[in-house]
């Protein structure tokens, strides 16, 4: 007779429910319903009903959590409750239900549960641990592998058709990024909401513009503007953040950087950027850069693809702020000693009741045998460094202005001089490359060269020359192009044309023109300009047209 013919004790029920679509829990219609919590404790009470022997002392509702892992809240109570003598009975609808990795299912089942006197039923499996007939089944072992295999096996399709989405620019997060919404015709599709928008613009603008990070957080934070967080509250979007701090989220420091950092705002999607390990270990590991999944033009951008760079740049740059404005000194990061290299730092002197500010070698202030101070008075570097900018923009405006007028006479655009003066250089080389090939069979037949030198030269400058006229193509094609309009290269032009007749240098300012500023001594400085090279080309153009022109 086995032991469930004779049962005079009462046990104290633990109802287990558990459902996740992450291992496949309703990866199908069908299954949907079937394993709906609603469901499992209907079919669960229904069993119980004709086991008087049963009392339930709780239900356990673990509802959005994988069988894949057993760190899940409800079964860790339920856990407790056992641990506290509460619980001495454990109920599931399945052996699917209880977990989905057949070692942790099998040590629980196997020995914790039998060594903590724990009956265990699955109902739709017919498994009852007090039936003596159970005690060496291998049934059990089976379906709990069978469960783990069908788990990695949706977990494999799941890793594959996220990766195709994530290919395709599809967003795949959980929730848009502050300043877009997802699309309410399509859950993969980003659209811009209007009024977080205008704040992330905002915050670009007041970056380019030289405040720090902090100053525009407190600003932000002194105007009632809500915090991302917040926002996303207000507007019934339910999420937690690892980044939030007491109850009431505010603007910080990360939150701007974040923003200023994330490429979303240029219309570009990134992906991929961390994995786990298994289905079995959730442990997120962050990838390489490189095996990142990145699409651009996936959704409308917010902020233009040159501003974020150049905010990019002046993040990098930003070593020294302010503490009374909160602005980021105008050059700061800019400037280098001309003679060792080393940055320049700032250095306040008091004399009297007056203070001076100089930049020093920060090499000679580690070491001075290292360099020389190569001093320079804060001031007269900044009025001297605005004037030479003043002279480069009004050079570049003036040879624009002449470049479009030759354009215009011409039928040509500043780029496609450029263009035209690659082409007649790579005809030079195809020419030399001919020359240099008919003098080779002159060479072999004179005995300097041997018939394998000959035949090695030969195929060498061949594929020279093939090459030299894919390039030919190629810009003859890029020219073509040229001619119909305006190009993206001339963007710089237009950042320039906002600051003609600046008078103070401002750190916006500073950041788009200057690369570099070199100090040589007290009196001497040489500065680089980050359009240095687009200016000579234009200069080249209008020399060379103009003259055609006339």
């Amino acid at each position: 007779m086995g032991a469930l013919d004779s049962i005079s004790k009462t046990y104290h029920a633990a109802v287990y429910l558990r459902l996740s679509r992450e291992d496949g829990d309703v990866a199908e219609g069908g299954r949907a319903f079937s394993n709906s919590i609603s469901n499992q404790k209907e079919l669960v009470m229904d069993y119980l009903g004709s086991h008087a022997e049963i009392q339930v002392y709780s239900v356990y509702v673990d509802d959005g959590w994988s069988g894949v892992d057993f760190q899940r809240p409800e079964f860790q109570r339920m856990l407790d409750d056992i641990r506290e003598g509460s619980v001495d009975c454990v109920v599931v609808k399945d052996l699917s239900r209880f977990g989905r990795n057949y070692i942790e299912s099998g040590r629980y089942i196997e020995k914790i549960f039998p060594m903590l006197g724990v009956r265990f039923i699955a109902v739709n499996d017919g498994y009852d641990s007090l039936d003596e007939q159970y005690g060496n089944d291998m049934v059990i072992p089976f379906k709990n592998l069978i469960n783990d295999a069908y788990c990695r096996d949706i977990s494999v399709k799941i890793r594959s058709h996220m990766e195709v989405k994530r290919r395709n620019g599809e967003y795949i997060g959980a929730f848009a990024a502050y300043g877009y919404l997802k699309d309410p015709e399509d859950r993969n599709h980003l659209v811009v909401d209007g009024y977080a928008a205008g704040v992330v613009r905002d915050i670009f603008d007041m970056k380019l513009a030289g405040c720090s990070l902090k100053a525009i957080a407190d600003k932000l934070n002194r105007d009632g503007i809500l915090s991302p967080l917040q926002y996303k509250r207000s507007i019934g979007i339910r999420l937690e953040s690892s980044f939030q701090k007491g109850m009431e989220p505010k603007w910080s420091y990360n939150a701007v950087l974040r923003i200023l950092k994330n490429e979303v705002y240029v219309g570009t999607v990134v992906q991929g950027k961390c994995t786990t390990p298994s289905y079995k270990v959730k442990k997120r590991m962050y990838k390489d850069e490189s095996e990142w999944v990145r699409v651009e033009d996936a959704h409308e951008a917010i902020v233009g693809r040159s501003e974020f760079e150049l905010v990019q740049s002046l993040l990098a740059r930003d070593t020294r702020v302010s503490p009374q404005k909160g602005r980021v000194f105008p050059l700061a990061g800019m400037v280098f000693c001309g003679g060792c290299g080393e940055p320049m730092v700032r250095k306040t002197v008091s004399s009297g009741n007056k203070r001076y500010v100089y930049y020093v070698c920060s090499g000679h202030k580690r070491d001075r045998d290292s360099c020389s101070s190569h001093s320079f008075s804060a001031k007269k570097l900044e009025e001297s460094v605005l004037a030479l900018m003043q002279t480069f923009i009004g050079k570049v405006l003036m040879l624009s202005e002449a470049a479009e007028i030759v354009g215009r006479v011409s039928g040509m655009a500043p780029d496609v001089g450029k263009v035209e003066s690659r082409i007649a250089k790579l005809r030079e080389e195809a020419e030399e490359c001919g020359r240099r090939r008919k003098n080779l069979y002159e060479d072999f037949k004179d005995g300097i060269l041997t018939k394998e030198e000959y035949s090695m030269l030969r195929e060498q400058y061949q594929e020279q020359a093939a090459r030299i006229e894919d390039s030919i193509m190629s810009l003859e094609k890029e020219k073509a192009g040229l001619r119909t309009g305006r190009t993206a290269g001339q963007e710089w032009v237009d950042a320039l044309k906002r600051y003609k007749g600046v008078e103070r240098l401002e750190r916006g300012l500073a950041a788009v023109l200057i690369d570099r500023v070199e100090v040589m001594d007290s009196e001497t400085l040489q500065v680089s300009y980050r359009f240095e090279r687009e200016a000579e080309e234009m200069e080249r153009f209008v020399m060379q047209y103009g003259e055609e022109a006339v």
